[in-house]
């Protein structure tokens, strides 16, 4: 199954899978340069994981009676098997047509090449584009794009689209019951979204972490986080956000559905899956 729908009010949420697969575990190393092979392994060991582990890509999809947002995009159908979001999309009778908004959290490749086709067209032709404004100032300077703008391809993806394009900060509202939660250091933009709707509440907080090892060590930063001790008080706060409030949190690179609850566990913290 390639989506997963929840209620949060009358609001209606879906998780889109755009790419999973099994990976050897020696694939972490690189991920975690603050941490040794033998503490990632110690880790995985503790989650049960022994030899391989997953990767995964989510993207949500929400419907507010009003509008249809897509939040992210993921890689797209140019790099093999991926380009999974439109086909699940269709299979649920939502065309990209319908999208009325595509919120990007962040300019990472696995969340914005999807927004065009391998002919460099919109996938989503009717949809208005949104994303935070610190996230557009920082890759989108020109010396941003001079000096990464042809390697990430931010210039053909975003620059096309940039017309169609408007900006949030942090709680401001995309849609009713949407509001925009800035999580900066993984990019200095990174941006996830509170759903809310009759006392219900979704947080979602995209690629606040990678990996389930980053639960129990949310110390850990990521090599691809652009300011890593920044990144490291995201997480932080984030998560104990989430769990003093008690909140359903859906993440982009858990396993589907990558929803669940976040719970303290000593200096950090346990994911609670949504279907344990």
């Amino acid at each position: 199954m390639g989506t997963y729908a929840i209620q949060i009010g009358h609001i209606t949420c879906m998780v889109v899978q755009e790419f999973a697969t099994m990976r050897p575990k020696d694939g972490l190393y690189n991920n975690y340069p603050n941490a040794s092979e033998s503490d990632i392994d110690a880790a995985l060991t503790a989650l049960g994981i022994e030899d391989e582990i997953g990767a995964y890509q989510n993207a949500l999809y929400i419907d507010n009676g009003t509008k249809k947002i897509l939040v992210d995009t993921g890689m797209g159908s140019k790099f093999e098997g991926f380009g999974n979001i439109i086909p699940h999309l269709k299979e649920e009778g939502i065309q990209p047509e319908d999208i009325d908004i595509v919120f990007i959290t962040h300019f990472h490749g696995d969340h914005i090449n999807g927004l065009v086709d391998a002919d460099g067209n919109p996938n989503f032709p009717n949809a208005h584009y949104v994303t935070s404004q610190a996230e557009w100032n920082y890759w989108m300077n020109e010396n941003a794009i001079a000096e990464f703008g042809e390697q990430r391809g931010y210039p053909a993806i975003i620059q096309p689209l940039e017309d169609k394009f408007s900006f949030v900060n942090h709680g401001d509202t995309l849609a009713i019951g949407v509001t925009a939660v800035e999580m900066p250091g993984h990019t200095m933009g990174h941006t996830g979204l509170m759903i809310e709707s009759e006392g219900e509440k979704l947080f979602h907080v995209v690629d606040l972490l990678h990996h389930d090892v980053q639960f129990a060590h949310p110390d850990w930063h990521h090599r691809f986080d652009t300011d890593k001790p920044l990144a490291v008080s995201s997480r932080r706060a984030m998560l104990q956000r989430a769990a003093d409030e008690n909140l359903l949190t859906a993440f982009y690179h858990l396993a589907f559905p990558a929803l669940g609850h976040i719970t303290v566990d000593g200096d950090g913290y346990k994911f609670v899956p949504i279907n344990e």
